[in-house]
């Protein structure tokens, strides 16, 4: 073989290694992360209303991702139940409570957990007491509009 021949044989692997390098990195950057070892906790909350959330959606501890919701289902009264996949390093109390809300003016739907101040801790497979639904834009708007009517009725009288 002939140096030329070497070299590029040499450059070729160089860049095979690089490109595996590279995905790797970004394989640790970008996927999933997992405290303890892989090691998740599953607790539940029942929502009145659900608008938006998806599973997969992040759940929140004082402005940190914790976990992630990891599934959705209807209860028999027409209420749905959420699963939510949290680090558990993440100690919630009996009077922890849980609320949907929106990452930003238009961003997704996520779940906020607040820690709470009692006792006792939930466990895998328990429950969160207190939860608060998704509210839905445009309820909200619907809501700002019916009571400046109810303003312009009042002024008008």
């Amino acid at each position: 073989m002939n140096e030329s021949s070497q070299r590029e044989i040499r450059n070729v692997l160089i860049g095979i290694l690089a490109s595996v390098v590279l995905v790797a990195l970004l394989a640790l950057v970008f996927g999933p992360t997992r405290a303890g070892g892989g090691s998740t906790v599953d607790i539940s909350a029942v929502f009145g209303r659900a608008d938006g959330l998806q599973i997969g959606a992040p759940v929140h501890a004082a402005g940190v991702q914790v976990g992630e919701v990891a599934a959705l289902e209807l209860t028999d009264r027409f209420r749905v139940r959420a699963i939510l996949r949290i680090d558990p390093s993440v100690n919630l109390d009996t009077d922890a409570s849980a609320t949907i809300v929106t990452d930003g003016i238009f961003g997704g739907k996520l779940v906020r957990l607040d820690i709470g101040g009692g006792d006792q801790m939930i466990g895998d497979g328990d429950q969160i007491g207190f939860t608060e639904d998704a509210i839905v834009l445009d309820d909200l708007l619907e809501l700002i509009i019916s009571q400046a009517k109810a303003a312009q009725k009042e002024d008008a009288k």
